[in-house]
């Protein structure tokens, strides 16, 4: 009996096994997550769909928005998405199906209340997201064979490294064995390790003539090879890196009596998100949050323009949402298909104590008066990036000594947990709730650790930018330190009585009503 019968069929039999049942554990808790992540983006294309609808109304425009939108989707991470508008009636207003080969009847989906439902349509399981506002429900659906997809392909990279264990195992039953064959696989092993853990260019001994030999040759040849492109990658994207966190201001600074702290954390060595504080004409402070779909070079690129554009335009713009509308029109001309953008601008007007923005399909920002009060600023346009001849749409309130404005991207909140759950905006809200008249760079640094601490020992999944700023003269419970500083840059003055109204801007000045809230024009 030959030794594959005697000792490697056993082992892969007791292997199966155990590699059985913790695949069946790993698929459960691999699929979970993913449905996760499926649910917290249908949940932001419904609101994305919701500002279109308030932006646009039932008009034509509106159904070429919802196509467009459907189809900037991509179709091979999204296999099957749906998405469709219904009034109170429970009649479509309208709908895209893009990249559906079986559209399905969104007056039976939104039959199912509003929440996540799965349902399951011509042998294939699909996620379904009914949101209502205002009146009108919105239905987004997709399949979620991409969850599928990705769950197998990671039990598949778990399934090969059981077996590579195995063959370890049969090799070391066995004296002949261990000197012909597994002392150089050890080699070899190692030498793969060294390369995961970053060390390029490490090589093996190959005195052999053998297969082994060869593939201790070649290994060498590929590490060297490795090490080489690395090298040049490395140089490229440290380029990259150094002109896109040149671009970025001061983790904290003071621009009159606005005082602003941010972080912008990319999830690789670049990434598409940008944060910047500037002086406007005027006695203004503009603020301004961008969100690029992407993480390469490509954005980091994108960022650069953007925030040029932006500044520029706000020098002569009646408003933030012009600027913005300005922005759109670019973005629509450069950036590749089935790429969009987020975005939150506006500025401080220190002569009206007022502070106008938009948003286009940003996450709310939170604003927060001395007086404990705060309320988000919700969206006033879509997004942008996806349908040309966008008008500006903004609003404004106004603010006082003690006002504070949190601004951050999606990254922020979506930070995902080791069980697979999301951060989310409740435990924002509550931090910057509890800690008061923190510091902004102390508030910011809080935000921060609390993210870290809840995503544990997982990869930063995207990027991550947030920005406080904090409005009126430095509160005196900072400190005799704190006390002098504001003394010397000239900035005590009287309190101020804080505001919590929302008062609506547009260019035209016509009035809508049924929106509680920023009026969207």
């Amino acid at each position: 009996m030959t030794l594959r019968y005697k000792f490697v069929l056993p082992i892969n039999l007791i292997l199966v096994l155990v590699l059985g049942a913790s695949l069946a554990w790993e698929w459960r808790r691999q699929e979970e997550v993913g449905l996760s992540l499926l649910r917290a983006r249908l949940d932001e294309e419904a609101r994305f769909v919701h500002a279109a609808s308030r932006s646009f109304g039932v008009t034509p425009r509106f159904s070429i928005f919802l196509r467009g939108f459907c189809h900037a989707i991509d179709a091979s991470a999204s296999p099957e998405h749906q998405v469709a508008l219904l009034d109170e009636a429970g009649d479509v207003v309208a709908s895209a199906a893009e990249h559906a080969r079986r559209p399905m009847d969104p007056s039976q989906l939104v039959a199912l209340g509003e929440g996540f439902w799965t349902r399951q349509d011509g042998g294939e399981s699909f996620l379904v997201r009914v949101s209502a506002a205002d009146g009108r429900r919105v239905v987004v659906a997709e399949s979620t064979r991409s969850v599928s997809g990705r769950v197998w392909a990671n039990l598949k990279n778990l399934a090969g490294w059981y077996l590579g264990a195995g063959v370890l195992l049969v090799g070391a039953v066995n004296i002949i064995m261990r000197r012909a064959v597994l002392r150089p696989i050890r080699r070899l092993t190692r030498a793969v390790q060294q390369l995961e853990h970053g060390r390029l260019g490490v090589e093996i001994e190959a005195p052999n003539g053998d297969e082994l030999g060869t593939l201790a040759r070649r290994f060498n040849a590929m590490s060297r090879t490795l090490a080489d492109q690395a090298e040049s990658e490395r140089r490229e994207m440290e380029t990259a890196r150094r002109v896109q966190a040149h671009l970025l201001p001061p983790p904290e600074l003071r621009l009159g009596c606005v005082q602003v702290a941010g972080r912008s954390l990319p999830s690789g060595a670049v990434g598409g998100d940008v944060y910047d504080v500037q002086l406007l004409p005027g006695d203004r402070v503009g603020v301004l949050v961008v969100d690029l779909s992407g993480h390469n070079v490509a954005a980091a690129l994108h960022t650069a323009m953007v925030r040029a554009i932006v500044w520029r335009e706000a020098e002569q713009a009646d408003g933030p949402g012009e600027v913005l509308a300005r922005l759109n029109e670019r973005l629509c001309q450069d950036l590749p298909d089935e790429h969009f953008a987020t975005a939150f601008f506006g500025w401080f007007d220190l002569r009206s104590n007022r502070f106008r923005y938009a948003n286009a399909g940003h996450p709310p920002a939170l604003l927060r008066h001395a007086t404990g009060h705060s309320h988000e600023l919700g969206p006033t346009m879509p997004l942008l990036g996806i349908l040309p001849d966008l008008l500006g749409s903004e609003a404004a309130v106004e603010v006082g000594p003690g006002t504070r404005l949190l601004v951050y991207t999606d990254g922020l909140t979506e930070t995902i947990g080791p069980q697979g759950d999301l951060w989310g905006t409740r435990e924002l809200a509550t931090l910057v709730e509890t800690e008061g008249p923190t510091a902004p760079i102390r508030l910011i640094d809080r935000i921060l650790e609390q993210v870290a601490a809840f995503r544990g020992e997982r990869s930063q999944g995207d990027d991550l930018t947030v920005m406080l700023a904090a409005y009126g003269p430095v509160s005196a419970t900072r400190g005799k330190e704190e006390e002098e500083r504001r003394s010397d840059r000239g900035l005590d003055s009287p309190e101020l009585e804080p505001y919590a109204s929302v008062t609506p801007l547009a260019h035209g000045g016509r009035e809508q009503t049924g929106y509680d809230g920023p009026v969207v024009r």
